[in-house]
């Protein structure tokens, strides 16, 4: 405040003004790192499984199905309307592959389903159809397996990554439960670097409260996992 007032009482020249807010900037993000402190490790995506470290040379297209869910409940409808185009956004981020995004109807016209779950079982040309409608290399299987959007946020998620003869690349399965402390490091560290514009303004804590960012930090750690290209 002392600089704030020197600034008001003296007369500076514009390249001394600009220097003083400067400096009185720079204190508040100081003094921001103080109020807004994370300490601990951050949570590891761990249940994964990857064939390979690295994708095959020929796959470049993936046809990516739509989001399934675990049961019919407004939770995950809503889940899924919030959480799908989130996930869209951060496949193109990931740069693996060029994504097909299949629309439901399309899927419910070429399979007699809008929606399909790896895990379940799947019609034996279900592969075969998917390849030649799409001209893709490969299909994604996502799920939401657990959507609580009010906090302690949880979100899960069931991806898995399939080449013609049912050729598995890529599967992972994983909780992410906000009321962990390493979770909330992890999504409030996203937070700082990824999301915010101004952090001496903003409370990282904020990602928390917010279902699509605290999504869009779950879907970023999943797709970390995903092998390189």
């Amino acid at each position: 405040m002392a600089a704030l007032r020197y600034i008001l009482t003296h007369r500076l020249r514009p390249v001394g003004l600009t220097l003083a807010i400067l400096a009185i900037f720079s204190a508040g993000c100081r003094t921001k790192s103080i109020t807004d402190p994370i300490v601990g490790p951050n949570y590891v995506v761990s249940n994964v499984f990857r064939k390979s470290e690295t994708l095959p040379g020929q796959l470049r297209r993936v046809a990516v199905l739509p989001l399934s869910y675990r049961e019919s409940s407004a939770n995950f409808v809503s889940g899924k309307q919030s959480l799908e185009p989130v996930l869209a956004t951060e496949l193109t981020k990931a740069s693996r592959f060029e994504s097909f995004l299949v629309d439901p109807a399309q899927l419910k016209q070429w399979t007699g389903r809008d929606q399909w779950d790896a895990y379940e079982a799947l019609p034996p040309n279900l592969f075969k159809v998917l390849i030649e409608k799409t001209g893709a290399d490969a299909v994604l299987f996502t799920t939401l397996t657990e959507y609580k959007p009010y906090p302690p946020a949880t979100i899960g998620w069931r991806m898995k990554l399939v080449a013609p003869e049912a050729d598995i690349l890529w599967a992972v399965d994983e909780l992410f439960d906000s009321s962990q402390v390493a979770v909330s490091n992890a999504a409030r560290r996203y937070e700082r670097d990824h999301v915010r514009s101004n952090s001496a303004l903003e409370d990282s804590r904020s990602i928390l409260l917010t279902p699509t960012r605290f999504g869009q930090y779950t879907l970023d750690a999943i797709l970390e996992t995903l092998p390189n290209r």
